[in-house]
């Protein structure tokens, strides 16, 4: 018997809770440990740098590897280890007394954070039924987000409230409790998949998927860090606001119409998702009022939205079931990397010809990354099998 409305999404509440609430405590230190670092340890901007990117680059490192261990030793036990380095992470914090000991724990953390949403993502397509794949990878990036938005506003309570020893429980708790939720999810018999291609790192079905969205990731670093400059240069205050409404449409897309690649098929979605975010860009870059700026940044968030599921949908249809942890482990990373690139080149950007510059180069790239994605084969491979 097929299962429908919320009752589908039964089995996948444990990992989906999970990931929540161990973004819960990634959010919390996120938007804390700026001042933590300026207040607290004596440190420079340049450490408050360090310290942030830190647990981004581990990050990139450990899902791909995280992935793979997961495709060979279960996916659940890898959650679950995942989230117990995040409780460990938290407790750590007591004691990061200079900044090397909470660069230590900030890439303990990461790594933590990295394995448990490679494995939770990996785990979930393994349950999934093929043709709902792209919706329920899509749910599962809005409770990593939704995680990530509420954490920073709670740590930042915390902080307020009771001080920096505040903000590190409350990773410590939220790390449990997403170990508690994942430890009662219990999986069916496992399944041995045999592969049928050598096991791999960065599985080659993630690269051109992978490059199309870093290309798309550079748009929307390059709105968090600059809309607001952009925006003051051309006389108009708030411009910040054009990123909150990204996020507003990001999770509404999503949640209402997050099916589309799973009915559409994904390299069409992917394709026209990426010109959606290039509009987007278009716009904020002619931008001369809040009304046009907020526009685009809406149009934005539509885009990138479902690009980020439809691309990964191609990048599981097009990977061996026995890799699919580590591809899409090395798939997310991607997304990473744009993240980590896209603040500095838009900065270069911006020196050299001007804020608007930037949004003229993103869109340049989104168009690049609709081009790269409709030029992905969208073979699917076999369904795969539960573990």
């Amino acid at each position: 018997m097929r299962l429908s409305g919320l009752a589908f999404y039964r089995p996948y509440a444990a990992m989906f809770a999970g990931i929540f609430f161990c973004l819960l405590g990634v959010g919390a230190s996120l938007a804390t440990l700026p001042f933590y670092v300026l207040q607290e340890l004596d440190g420079n901007k340049v450490e408050v740098g360090v310290v942030t990117a830190a647990i981004a680059v581990a990050a990139v490192v450990s899902r791909p590897i995280a992935g793979r261990i997961a495709d060979r030793h279960g996916y659940k036990p890898i959650m679950l280890c995942g989230a117990g380095i995040c409780v460990l992470a938290g407790a750590a914090y007591y004691a990061a007394f200079d900044v090397p000991l909470l660069v230590a724990v900030r890439i303990l953390h990461g790594v933590g954070e990295g394995t448990v949403y490679t494995s939770g993502a990996a785990w979930l397509v393994r349950l999934c039924p093929v043709e709902r794949r792209g919706r329920v990878v899509g749910l599962y990036g809005t409770s990593m987000w939704l995680g990530i938005t509420l954490g920073a506003f709670f740590g930042t309570v915390a902080m307020r409230v009771s001080g920096f020893g505040a903000v590190w429980g409350l990773c410590v708790v939220v790390g449990a409790l997403g170990l508690l939720v994942v430890s009662v999810r219990r999986p069916p018999p496992r399944t041995e998949v045999t592969p049928t291609t050598r096991a791999a790192i960065l599985p080659v079905s993630t690269v051109l998927p992978g490059i199309a969205l870093s290309l798309a990731a550079l748009g929307y670093a390059a709105l968090a860090a600059f809309v607001a400059l952009h925006m003051e240069a051309r006389g108009v205050d708030d411009g910040i606001a054009a990123l909150n409404a990204f996020g507003v449409t990001y999770v509404g897309v999503r949640l209402f119409i997050g099916g589309l690649p799973d009915r559409l098929g994904a390299r069409q979605v992917a394709f026209w998702s990426a010109l959606i975010e290039a509009v987007g860009l278009l716009i904020v870059a002619v931008a001369h009022d809040l009304v046009t700026v907020i526009a685009g940044g809406l149009i934005m968030g539509a885009g990138l939205s479902l690009l980020f599921p439809a691309l990964a949908l191609l990048v599981m249809n097009r990977t061996d079931p026995s890799q699919q942890g580590a591809a899409l482990g090395g798939f997310t990373s991607f997304w990473d990397v744009g993240l980590a690139v896209g603040g500095p080149f838009s900065g270069v950007v911006a020196n050299l010809a001007g804020y608007p510059s930037v949004y003229w180069v993103m869109l340049a790239c989104a168009v690049a990354s609709a081009l790269l994605s409709w030029a992905t084969n969208p073979a699917r491979r076999p369904a795969a099998v539960s573990p």
